[in-house]
């Protein structure tokens, strides 16, 4: 028990910048979006038993800040306080935000590969950058460096075991490694 409250607990803590960003950029007013982080804060602590361990712990936290902001958009139209961002511009806000948030990953994991490439010795380097990142096919590598082609799918195959297992070890989240640097790019290698 005490291991998942630690677990949800660094989960809250990690989404505190991102949520409170995203929410500053909803309300445009930073007092505001704190106040709403609070709020979504004891909240998300409250229903902490209704989050599924292994699901997107952001996407969660980030819907019951929206819900807060949506009570408290109602509660200013009783007032009759003019909506300053409506139902479309919301969701604008919101899709920018996940678009920036996926960048960020994403270039967070290309640099943790970029750092487990230099780990490589310096033929499975060179293999790996011109097959995966130079599109060059099997049967080019064997012709240009004299070995099987067989042999240096073998040497790819251990290279990219490598790396996978490397950039596991260097991030506290498992990249997305296919993405950036497996199927598409070995597919479109294989189809040349």
């Amino acid at each position: 028990m005490s291991d998942s409250r630690s677990a949800f607990e660094d989960l809250l803590q990690q989404a505190q910048g991102p949520l409170l960003d995203y929410l500053i950029r909803l309300t445009g007013s930073v007092h505001v979006a704190q106040d709403l982080l609070q709020a979504a804060n004891v909240t998300a602590i409250e229903k902490q038993s209704s989050f599924h361990a292994g699901t997107d712990f952001a996407a969660w936290i980030r819907q019951i800040a929206k819900n807060h902001y949506r009570n408290a958009i109602r509660k200013q139209a009783v007032s009759k306080t003019v909506l300053l961002v409506d139902d479309g511009l919301h969701d604008v806000i919101e899709r920018r935000h996940r678009e920036r948030i996926e960048k960020q990953r994403r270039e967070a994991d290309w640099d943790r590969l970029q750092d487990c490439l230099q780990t490589l010795p310096g033929h499975q380097r060179e293999l790996v950058q011109r097959f995966y990142i130079d599109g060059q096919s099997l049967n080019h590598l064997a012709k240009t460096t004299g070995r099987n082609a067989n042999a240096i799918g073998q040497t790819l195959h251990r290279a990219r075991r490598a790396l996978i297992e490397c950039v596991k070890f260097a991030g506290d989240e498992p990249p997305q490694v296919a993405s950036i640097f497996g199927c598409e790019a070995q597919q479109g290698a294989e189809s040349r």
